[in-house]
């Protein structure tokens, strides 16, 4: 089984590097997932190419799902293809991991729905966007909640140490710590 790491312009490239690192260093197969086959660009200008898309993808492939965050995320707010195709991976069985402002995505899908969270979005920005329950908030670096794994964008570390920890992977945290 693989991790889907969903790729969409604008996305965080130092939210995904120590996650990516660390799935690697565990053995994970990854597969690079965008929203069309277009190669999109990090908000530091990387630019990928997707491996496959959310609408092509073998979801029965995948055993867990990481979403990183996005500086400017006008373009994904009202995504219907990204949506749909968190409904549909989300099961009692997979792991999802959202980083920063990713966790919108999954309010937006319904997956936080009486789940506790964490975000990089201050509580102004939550209210503006009209999908968080501010009751399961949780002012923490890093939450996990059922199969859910949300963290704030400054945790990216420990949010790819606690993604590998719920896969069961064996990986070398001093590479990481100081």
């Amino acid at each position: 089984m693989k991790t889907g790491i969903i790729l969409y312009d604008r996305f965080s490239e130092y939210e995904l590097s120590v996650a990516l690192s660390v799935l690697q260093q565990g053995g994970k197969e990854v597969v690079f997932i965008g929203l069309t086959s277009a190669m999109v660009k990090g908000e530091a200008g990387l630019p990928c190419l997707p491996e496959t898309t959310v609408r092509t993808v073998d979801v029965r492939s995948l055993d867990s799902l990481l979403l990183p965050g996005v500086d400017d995320m006008e373009h994904l707010v009202d995504h219907l293809g990204l949506n749909e195709f968190l409904k549909e991976f989300s099961n009692d069985e997979r792991w999802i991991g959202a980083i920063s402002s990713a966790p919108y995505f999954l309010a937006k899908a319904g997956l936080l729905k009486g789940k506790s969270f964490t975000c990089g979005l201050d509580e102004g920005q939550r209210s503006f966007l009209g999908v968080f329950d501010h009751a399961f908030y949780r002012d923490k670096p890093v939450v996990v909640d059922s199969r859910i794994v949300t963290a704030r964008g400054s945790s990216f570390i420990e949010f790819a140490l606690t993604f590998a920890d719920v896969l069961g992977l064996e990986v070398d945290e001093s590479w990481y710590r100081t």
